[in-house]
């Protein structure tokens, strides 16, 4: 029976003084709760506002989804056709498109071939006049 009592003796002191620590220590950290709220709250404010712009993205995570599935398709396509294009003009014996492209100086005409203006003034104009005052003539003698 002396063990049956020492180990009750043994396990009411070491239950009273883990008592004792766990309150000692529940003190100690609501202390430290109190001391460091206003620390807690600053940083949840803090990390409200830099997320803040995640947050945005999430609202329009559909349309990033296309269009980064639009900017990866457009760039392999343009890729694709580029080295393409490079393969057949190499294939082919093309001339390379790095030649100095033509000329767009404007050529000193002599005489305008194309003046369209000048032809029309020539041929149309007086006979337009001419159906006018015919038309006036006979709308004239019909009032009389």
């Amino acid at each position: 029976m002396d063990v049956g009592l020492a180990v009750d003796g043994l396990l009411l002191v070491f239950g009273t003084l883990f008592y004792l620590l766990t309150r000692l220590l529940s003190y100690v950290l609501y202390l430290l709760h109190i001391l460091v709220s206003p620390l807690l709250y600053l940083g949840h404010g803090v990390l409200t506002i830099v997320l803040l712009p995640l947050r945005l993205l999430v609202k329009f995570e559909a349309i990033l989804y296309f269009m980064t599935g639009a900017v990866l398709t457009g760039v392999t396509v343009g890729l694709v056709l580029h080295y393409t294009g490079d393969a057949l003009s190499q294939l082919l014996r093309l001339p390379s498109s790095s030649s100095e492209p033509p000329s767009t100086d404007l050529i000193d005409l002599k005489e305008p071939q194309l003046d369209w203006e000048t032809k029309w003034r020539d041929n149309y104009q007086s006979s337009t006049i001419l159906e006018e005052e015919e038309n006036s003539q006979s709308s004239d003698d019909f009032k009389d």
